[in-house]
Order: structure tokens, then C-alpha cells, then sequence
């Protein structure tokens, strides 16, 4: 018989896919809840060019089953929507006090907050929470309603009634990425959120790894394995991509383009640096350089008014602003941050075939699994732009994450936020969790 009778576990996203996680930890006096992602909508009923229909998410959503079917949790102001939804809603109630617990600020782990009830409380990290406030501050906010998470230092415990709850720092790609610890009266559950172990030579994965020893279950991330077997990505580390963005703005004398994460705080001010020391300038799109001023960033630049973009932000006077007519005198003087998803301004630049060239490090469009990258590449060789590869991946290659599972060596572990969880081949106990399943904490089914 089990020894963990009272402790349930329920994966509600991720399952089968990159995104969307979600996971539910609860005890007959508490809940839970490990993120509470946006799935992709690039397929299902509300794929693109469809909804949801602004207003409606949260509707639209729960119609179209793209979030947790879990009661209790939904804003009932944005469920009055639809009434019949509304009173289902509100007849399946749980009277336990619920907290969600936030691994990272990436909208497949936090994009559906805004349609929580009020009364649940979100915690993450310090950074993490810096990083929420500044994309609501510069008009990014998630859809539904605006909410601010309360921040929680590394080595804060929070309890809620008999479950307590500690964020750790990870390696990802992104400020305050961190694993979760949910610790219960019968045992831990960790969660890794999103996870590396190559980028800072790994050391704060590492150090989570070495707390976490010997847990209940681990539920991880399994992006990479999603290639397949054979075909994992090669994994730069960020000294190497430093030296191919130097050696592309030295080799190249025109115009260089370059595709960049601003969410990747890190790594952006490192180019801009670069940039800098190279006799460039790296001119943002509003919403970028909005975002990393907001993050404390310096020698942010974008465009002056009177360029035209799809989605303009206003900008502080500390933002430097340059012309597109600064830019055709003297190319050879910056770098520029296309928008992603407005390809044919592409061609307002001053693009020289065979010598202008794109690099490419994780930013938008990132891959082909994005609606807007075929559209994007089309334009580029039209306009003969090449393409310098300079990215990383945020997460732990099939060999790192396979070695941290049998470091760990969990009671049992499960596979999510990945679509081959079957290839988490280990020596300790693996589940491959179904929707509607409640678990144990060793990972036996609750009839």
C-alpha cells in the first residue's frame, strides 16, 4: 500500500507538448499550483488567423479546452461571459486556500495568470517578478486581468496551511528562472520549470540539483528530447556566441541584423556592448528597448518617431532614438533588431545583397514551428540576406538532462513540457502522466 495517501498530484498542461505547463499539488487542506501556462494556439480550434476574441479570452479558452479544467481557479468577473459557464463554474468551487507558484516569466509558464480568481496569491522570484512588472509597465501585459506577483527571496519558505513551498535560481534563458520545491507532511515534489546546464558553466542548476537529492518525484522539462534521438541541437556556450557576433560585425562593413531575445536580458546588454566596442549601435524595436530600459539596461537605442511599426511603445527620453535616415548615411554604424513579425519592413532598410546578414540568437522568429518564420526567411531571400547562426537553447540537452535525473535520483520522475516524454530513458521510476489521472507522490494512480 502506498505511504503517500493524502498528497495528490495532477499534471494539468504540458502533457505531449512544448508549453502550457501546469501542475497541481494539493493535500486535503491546501492547493497548489506549479505554473500556469498559455498553450501555443498554432493548431486546435483557436489556431490562427481565429480567436480568442479580445474581451473573451478566458471564454474562448475554457470553450475550446486550451486551459485547466480545475475548479475554483478562474476569475468569475471574466467567466459572467458566458452565464451557463459562469454558474458550472461557481457549483465547483474548492474551498481549499490555492497559491500558484510561478518557475519563470515565459508565456508557456505564466501566460493565463490573468485569468486566476483574485483571491489565489502568486509567488516567484525577486527577478522573475521584475521582469512581470516591467512587461505590464511597457504595455505587454497577458491577457485578462493585471496582476502583480509577490516576490519570494531564494532561501524564503512559504507556507500555505501544511504545504510549503520554496523557490531555487536555475540556468535558463531568462531573469529569475527558477525550480520549485513543494514540500508536503508526507514528502517533496520538485519541479525543474525550465532548466540548462551549460550556460554559466551550469552552476545554479548544478546547486538545485545537489538540493534536491533523493525527492519523492521530480517533474522536469523535456524540450530537447523533442528532436528525437540523434538529433540533438548543438549547444553554444555564450563565449561562443560572443565571438560570432564580434567576428560577423567585423567581418561585414554594411548593415547587420540581428534577432535577439529581450526577454534574455543577459545576453542582450552583452551585444549591445559588443556592439559598442565594435563602433556600432543596436537599434531596438519600441517594445524591445521599452522592455530593457524597464529591466535596468543601459545604452538602450530604437527608432526616432516618425518610423513606422506595427507595435510602437513609448519610450523614456533616456532611449536613444536614430533615423532611418542615419541609418541609410552610415549603415556600417549599427545593427538592427528587425521586428519579427513585420517582415516587409525588411526591405526599408539599406540591405546590400550577399553582404547584409542576419544573426540569428534565439529571437523572434525563433523556428520553424513559429507562423511567422517561412514569411520572414522568404523576405530574406529575397533580399539576399544570409543567415548567421549565433542562438543556444534555455534548455538542458537530451545528455544533461538525462545525467541530472540520475543524479537526482527521484523516487519517480515525470516527463512533461516535451513531445517525446517516452525518451527519458533511466534507471529510476518514470510516469508518463495522463490527463484526468491523479498520482501519489510515488506515482502510483488514486482510484
Amino acid at each position: 500500500m502506498s505511504t503517500f495517501a493524502e498528497t495528490r498530484v495532477e499534471i494539468l498542461g504540458g502533457i505531449g507538448m512544448i508549453g502550457g505547463s501546469v501542475i497541481l499539488v494539493s493535500t486535503p487542506k491546501a492547493r497548489v499550483l506549479l505554473d500556469f501556462g498559455m498553450r501555443g494556439l498554432n493548431q486546435g480550434l483557436l489556431r490562427s488567423p481565429s480567436g480568442p476574441r479580445p474581451g473573451y479570452e478566458l471564454v474562448d479558452l475554457l470553450r475550446a479546452q486550451e486551459l485547466p479544467d480545475a475548479p475554483g481557479i478562474y476569475d468569475p468577473a471574466q467567466l459572467t461571459l458566458d452565464p451557463t459557464l459562469a454558474a458550472a463554474r461557481a457549483a465547483a468551487a474548492d474551498p481549499r486556500p490555492t497559491a500558484v507558484f510561478l518557475s519563470h516569466a515565459h508565456i508557456d509558464h505564466e501566460g493565463a495568470l490573468g485569468f486566476l480568481d483574485p483571491s489565489i496569491a502568486v509567488y516567484a522570484s525577486v527577478d522573475t517578478v521584475k521582469m512581470l512588472d516591467a512587461l505590464n509597465d511597457t504595455g505587454q501585459p497577458r491577457p485578462g486581468r493585471t496582476l502583480r506577483p509577490i516576490p519570494v527571496a531564494e532561501g524564503e519558505r512559504i507556507q500555505l496551511e501544511d504545504i510549503t513551498v520554496e523557490v531555487v535560481l536555475v540556468e535558463h534563458d531568462v531573469p529569475g528562472a527558477s525550480g520549485i520545491i513543494v514540500t508536503t507532511p508526507e514528502g517533496t515534489l520538485v519541479y525543474t520549470g525550465d532548466i540548462n546546464f551549460h550556460r554559466n558553466e551550469g552552476r545554479r542548476s548544478h546547486a538545485f540539483a545537489e538540493r534536491i537529492r533523493g525527492v519523492e518525484m521530480l517533474v522536469t522539462e523535456t524540450t530537447m528530447l523533442s528532436h528525437g534521438k540523434g538529433n540533438d541541437r548543438p549547444v553554444r556556450s555564450e563565449a561562443e556566441i560572443d565571438e560570432i557576433f564580434t567576428a560577423t560585425l567585423q567581418r561585414v562593413p554594411g548593415l547587420v541584423l540581428l534577432s535577439a531575445y529581450s526577454r534574455d536580458v543577459e545576453r542582450a546588454v552583452r551585444l549591445i556592448e559588443l556592439a559598442r566596442r565594435n563602433g556600432r549601435e543596436v537599434i531596438w524595436p519600441s517594445r524591445d528597448a521599452a522592455l530593457l530600459h524597464a529591466m535596468g539596461a543601459t545604452n538602450v537605442s530604437s527608432w526616432a518617431p516618425g518610423r513606422p511599426e506595427q507595435d510602437p511603445r513609448p519610450l523614456p527620453e533616456s532611449v536613444n532614438r536614430v533615423s532611418m535616415e542615419q541609418v541609410v548615411a552610415e549603415p556600417g554604424r549599427y545593427v538592427v533588431q528587425p521586428d519579427g513579425h513585420d517582415a516587409p519592413a525588411l526591405a526599408d532598410l539599406p540591405v546590400v545583397a550577399a553582404s547584409t546578414v542576419w544573426v540569428h540568437s534565439q529571437g523572434e522568429p525563433l523556428g520553424p514551428f513559429m507562423p511567422n518564420w517561412h514569411v520572414f526567411q522568404d523576405w530574406l531571400g529575397k533580399l539576399g540576406i544570409d543567415v548567421v547562426a549565433a542562438g543556444s537553447s534555455g534548455h538542458a540537452t537530451r545528455a544533461d538532462l538525462l545525467k541530472f535525473i540520475e543524479f537526482v535520483a527521484p523516487g519517480c520522475v515525470v516527463p512533461i513540457h516535451g513531445t517525446r516524454p517516452e525518451d527519458v530513458e533511466v534507471s529510476v521510476a518514470r510516469l508518463l502522466p495522463e490527463y484526468g489521472a491523479v498520482y501519489r507522490l510515488d506515482g502510483s494512480v488514486v482510484e
